[in-house]
C-alpha cells in the first residue's frame, strides 16, 4: 500500500530540484536531501518485510524460524533484494543514456561527447557520485549545467546504500535475541559517525558525493522507521507541530535565506525530515495526501532522470537562458518523457519479472541494451569522442583527440633552469600550464627558459633555487587571491628574487560552453560570433587590475569589449578554447601575438 503524504513529499522534493537545476531555485537542491531521509524511512521498511528481524520488526519472525534458515537462504535474500533494486533503477537509466549519446552523436563537440560517454558508463555501473568526485569535483561548476548525465550521482549513492544497508540486517540477525534494539544501535552509531565525517571533512567533494559523508541522511529515515510508533499524544505527532515542520522544509527549500549557512540547512532539512516521514497520523489526510501531487511524487524517479537530461541539451544548443515559451516547452517534455517511461517501464518492471518466460526475456532485453550501450560508450570514449571532422579544433574523424595533452605537457618544464637563456618561472594551476604554452608560442620562446611549478609545491625547499635563478616569476592560477599574491611575494623576497618583477596574470573566461556555437555553425556569422564570460569574471578582472597596476597582465582586456563578451574563434578560425577555460593550442598561438613581451623581457 503506498502512502499518498510520503509521495507528496517526494513531490515537493522534485519540483525544488527541478527548479534548483533551471536556475529558478537557489536551494532547491535540499530536495535530495528529503529524498535520502524517505528512502531510509521506505528501505527500511521494505527491508524488516524482507530479511526481518525479531522483535516484531515488520511482522518479524520468531528466533526459531530465523534459526532454521541457513546461511544460503540469507544470501539468497539478499541478491534478490539487490536484483530487485537494479531491476528498479536501470532501465529508465538505460533509455535516458541511449537518448544522450543518439542525440550527442549529432551535436556535441569531442570533448564534451568523450564526458558523455565516460558518465554514461560511469552511470550503468552506478558510479556517477565517484566518477563527478574524482572529475569534476565541484557540484556547483557551471560545467555541470552542460553535463546531462551529471545528476545521476544520486542513483549511484542510493544504490552504494543499497548494497551497504542490508548487511547490517544480517549482522543483526545473527542474534537471537533483542536483534531489533541490536540493529537500531547499530545504525544510529554508523549515523553518528557519518554526520562527524560530514562536519569534519574537509574535501567538499568526498563530503557531497560520497556515502561515508551522507549515511547519516538514509539512517535517520530508518531509525524512525524501527524506532517510532505512532500516537496521538507525542508531539511529533501533533497537526500543528508536523504543519509547521512542513512549512520549515518548503521555507529552506524555496527562499534564498543567506544568512543560514549551507551546511546547517542540510541538517534542517535532515531534522525536519525526520518528522515529517514519522507523522503519518497527521500528513496521511486529503491535504498533505493530495491525490494529484501524491502521482508527481509516484513519478519522481522519471522525472528526475529526465528533466537534467532536457535542461543540460537546451543550455548546449539553444540557450543558458530561458523563455516564458521555452521553459513550459521544457516542462511539457519533461512530464511527456516521464509520463511514457513511469507507465511503460516503472509501472511494467512488477509484471514483466513475474513469469518465467516475461522475465527471462526482460532480463536478457535489459542486458543486451546494457552490454550494447556501455561498449558503444567506450568506443566512443576510447575515440577521445572524435565522430566527425571538426576543423575548428584541427579534429580529424578517426584521429583521437585529447585537448589535456597540450596543457599537461608543460608538466615537463617541472625542472631547474639549466640553460644560459632568460630565465621565467611559472607558478600555478592548469591556468599556469596554460600561460607556459603562451610563452612557448610567443616570439620570445626562442630566447627563455620556462620552469613550471604546481600552485601546491612552490614553497617546498628544493625550489628556493629557480626563484633565485628566475628573472621573472609569472603566478597563473585561477583563483588566485591577494592572500595568494602575499605568500608568494614572501617565497620570492626569502629567495633574493625582486618582487617588483612578478607578475600576476589575469583571471580568463571564455564563455560557458562551446556548444551553443557549435549549434550555430551553419549561419553565415559564425566565426564572428562573441559570447559573454560567466559572471562575476569581468568584475574580478577590473579588481585585480586595480590592486596589482603594471604588474598585472590583464588578459580579458586583451579581447573583450565594453558590452564583456569576448570572440570565440581565432582570426584564422580556430576555437580559442575547448572547453572555455584553457586555450586550445590556436588560443594559445593567438594570444601570445597579443601580448606586450617587450613589457616582460
Amino acid at each position: 500500500m503506498r502512502l499518498k503524504y510520503l509521495d507528496v513529499l517526494k513531490a515537493f522534493a522534485i519540483i525544488a530540484v527541478v527548479l534548483y537545476h533551471s536556475g529558478f531555485m537557489p536551494y532547491g537542491y535540499l530536495g535530495v536531501d528529503l529524498f535520502l531521509v524517505i528512502n531510509g524511512f521506505l528501505i527500511t521498511k521494505g527491508l524488516s518485510r524482507k530479511l526481518p528481524i525479531n522483535n516484531n520488526l515488520g511482522g518479524g519472525i520468531s528466533p526459531g524460524i530465523l534459526a532454521e534458515r541457513t546461511n544460503n537462504n540469507v544470501w539468497k535474500e539478499y541478491f534478490d533484494f539487490e536484483l530487485s533494486r537494479v531491476v528498479r533503477l536501470l532501465p529508465v537509466l538505460l533509455v535516458a543514456g541511449v537518448a544522450c549519446m543518439s542525440l550527442g552523436y549529432f551535436v556535441m563537440l569531442p570533448d564534451d561527447y568523450e564526458n558523455l560517454s565516460e558518465s554514461v558508463i560511469a552511470t550503468n555501473l552506478f558510479g556517477n557520485n565517484i566518477l563527478s568526485a574524482i572529475t569534476t569535483k565541484n557540484y556547483w561548476d557551471v560545467v555541470n549545467e552542460y553535463k546531462p548525465l551529471m545528476h545521476t550521482w544520486y542513483v549511484g549513492l542510493v544504490m552504494q546504500f543499497y548494497l551497504v544497508y542490508p548487511l547490517l540486517f544480517f549482522l543483526s540477525r545473527l542474534l537471537k535475541e533483542h536483534n531489533k534494539q541490536f540493529f537500531i544501535t547499530l545504525i544510529s552509531v554508523f549515523a553518528v559517525i557519518s554526520l562527524i565525517i560530514y562536519l569534519v571533512t574537509e574535501d567538499t567533494s568526498h563530503r557531497f558525493y560520497y556515502l561515508p559523508s551522507r549515511f547519516f541522511e538514509f539512517a535517520a529515515g530508518g531509525v524512525v522507521a524501527l524506532a517510532w510508533k505512532p500516537s496521538e499524544k507525542d508531539i511529533i505527532y501533533s497537526k500543528w507541530f508536523s504543519y509547521l515542520s512542513y512549512a520549515l522544509v518548503l521555507v529552506l527549500m524555496a527562499l534564498p535565506i543567506t544568512w543560514i549557512p549551507s551546511s546547517l540547512k542540510l541538517l534542517l532539512v535532515v531534522a525536519l525530515s525526520v518528522v515529517l516521514v514519522a507523522s503519518s497520523t497527521s500528513l496521511e489526510n486529503p491535504v498533505t495526501g493530495n491525490s494529484v501531487l501524491a502521482k508527481i511524487g509516484a513519478a519522481s524517479y522519471s522525472i528526475f532522470v529526465w528533466h537534467q537530461v532536457l535542461l543540460a541539451f537546451y543550455r548546449y544548443t539553444v540557450s543558458s537562458h530561458f523563455t516564458v515559451l521555452s521553459y513550459s516547452l521544457f516542462l511539457l517534455v519533461v512530464a511527456l518523457l516521464s509520463t511514457v517511461t513511469f507507465l511503460l517501464i516503472e509501472k511494467k518492471v512488477g509484471l514483466w519479472t513475474k513469469g518465467k518466460r516475461s522475465k527471462a526475456l526482460f532480463y536478457a532485453s535489459t542486458i543486451a541494451v546494457w552490454v550494447a550501450l556501455t561498449g558503444f560508450s567506450a568506443y566512443i570514449y576510447k575515440q577521445g569522442g572524435v565522430v566527425r571532422d571538426v576543423p575548428e579544433l584541427s579534429i580529424s574523424k578517426g584521429k583521437k583527440a585529447d585537448h589535456k595533452i597540450y596543457n599537461d605537457k608543460i608538466y615537463k618544464l617541472d625542472k631547474p633552469f639549466e640553460t644560459v637563456k632568460r630565465h621565467w618561472l611559472v607558478v600555478g594551476n592548469s591556468f599556469g600550464r596554460d600561460f607556459a604554452n603562451v610563452i612557448l608560442e610567443s616570439p620570445v620562446a626562442d630566447s627563455v627558459e620556462v620552469s613550471y611549478i604546481y600552485i601546491n609545491n612552490y614553497k617546498k625547499p628544493e625550489y628556493s633555487d629557480r626563484f633565485a635563478k628566475a628573472d621573472r616569476v609569472f603566478l597563473s592560477s585561477l583563483g588566485a587571491t591577494r592572500e595568494d599574491v602575499v605568500e608568494l611575494e614572501n617565497v620570492c623576497s626569502a629567495n633574493g628574487f625582486d618582487i617588483d618583477k612578478l607578475v600576476i596574470v589575469g583571471t580568463k573566461n571564455l564563455g560557458e560552453s562551446n556548444g551553443q556555437i557549435y549549434a550555430k555553425r551553419n549561419r553565415p556569422d559564425y566565426w564572428g560570433l562573441r559570447i559573454k564570460m560567466e559572471e562575476g569574471y569581468l568584475e574580478t578582472n577590473a579588481n585585480l587590475k586595480a590592486e596589482f597596476g603594471n604588474r598585472y597582465l590583464d588578459l580579458i582586456g586583451l579581447v573583450a569589449d565594453d558590452e564583456g563578451t569576448v570572440p570565440v574563434f581565432t582570426p584564422d578560425h580556430h576555437f580559442i578554447s575547448q572547453d572555455c577555460r584553457h586555450f586550445s593550442e590556436g588560443g594559445a598561438k593567438w594570444f601570445s601575438s597579443l601580448i606586450d613581451w617587450d613589457l616582460y623581457y
